[in-house]
């Protein structure tokens, strides 16, 4: 008997600790509740009033994003228009004759005076060594050497040789590579529209630029191959071969990217930005894509809807007049 009432009392005693925890259970602080709420916001929940401050705060700075998205767009897929559109001019951009990389000197083609037709200049002063159509200018026996050959040379000039038809045979090989590509976009093509070559074309190319470091060590290794087997293979071990190789991978990336990207600019910026302003239509076309996806992550839904609408109106219409001015 006793120890059943004994276990009775603990009941009721549990019982009343229980009801006296739920009854000094602390209220919610309107601090932490507007917190959680803020917490829920930056989590991606979309705001539900369109008046909302911080929506559109954070939708005027991805506008801001997207604007230099869209302008970095339109300036390489130009400067790609530019080299695209170059015809025979694209030879000297990116030479891949053979009397170029033999050439002790090289001279630079300029236009002169109207009673002029060609002028050349060559450089001169203390540089000149390394100006003068370097390192090509180091070359001493021209194409595949024999033993023979070989054996007239001192250490350091079979040395420089190799070094010198390493750099030109891998040169050679990725801008052939490069203007073949470019050739394929020509503006007579089925390749050569402006839009394509803005919105694909370009990007694509530019992504893709990583496979110069691939084509830039192996067009080395050939060439130092095909240049002198031995030294070729003693550099395997000394590890200078590898050295230059996987050097000249990462110079022929990082040309490519300049051809693509800088070089036109730094050559005619004012075709380049003529070339810009006659595709403006794209270029605004695609910022506007950028602003309906901006709105929808950032604004009220119906906002965004609205923008939407807005948006793929004016897209088709542009398309219907560009369409009606063919075809009518």
């Amino acid at each position: 008997m006793d120890s059943i009432g004994g276990d009775s009392n603990n009941d009721n005693t549990s019982g009343d600790n229980n009801n006296s925890k739920e009854k000094t259970k602390p209220k919610d602080n309107p601090a932490d509740t507007k917190k959680g709420e803020d917490e829920k916001k930056d989590d991606g929940v979309r705001p539900t009033d369109w008046k909302d401050t911080n929506s559109w705060v954070a939708f005027l700075k991805l506008l801001f994003h997207f604007f230099i998205i869209t302008l970095l767009v339109g300036l390489f897929g130009s400067s790609f228009i530019y080299l695209t559109t170059r015809g025979s001019d694209l030879d000297t951009i990116l030479p891949t004759d053979d009397q170029f990389y033999s050439a002790k000197s090289y001279q630079v083609q300029k236009k002169g005076p109207s009673n002029v037709i060609e002028c050349s200049e060559t450089s001169t002063g203390m540089f000149s060594a390394f100006e003068d159509n370097f390192p090509y200018n180091l070359i001493k026996i021209k194409g595949s050497p024999t033993k023979e050959q070989l054996k007239t040379l001192t250490m350091v000039e079979r040395m420089t040789t190799w070094f010198a038809k390493c750099v030109a045979g891998c040169f050679k090989s990725n801008r052939a590579l490069l203007k073949g590509w470019l050739d394929n976009f020509g503006p007579e093509g089925p390749l050569g529209n402006h839009v394509f070559q803005i919105y694909i074309a370009a990007p694509f190319t530019i992504l893709i630029s990583f496979i110069a470091l691939a084509t830039g060590f192996w067009s080395a290794f050939g060439a130092g191959v095909s240049a002198d087997m031995k030294v070729t293979v003693w550099g395997g071990f000394l590890l200078y071969s590898w050295g230059l190789f996987g050097g000249l991978a990462g110079v022929i990336f990082l040309r490519m990217i300049g051809t693509i990207c800088f070089y036109p600019m730094s050559q005619n910026w004012k075709e380049v930005a003529n070339i810009m302003a006659c595709n403006v239509k794209p270029l605004v076309v695609l910022f506007g894509f950028f602003v309906c996806g901006a709105a929808y992550d950032t604004l009220e839904p119906t906002m965004a809807g609205i923008m939407g609408i807005v948006y793929l109106c004016l897209v088709a219409w542009t398309v219907w007049k560009y369409f009606s001015s063919q075809l009518f």
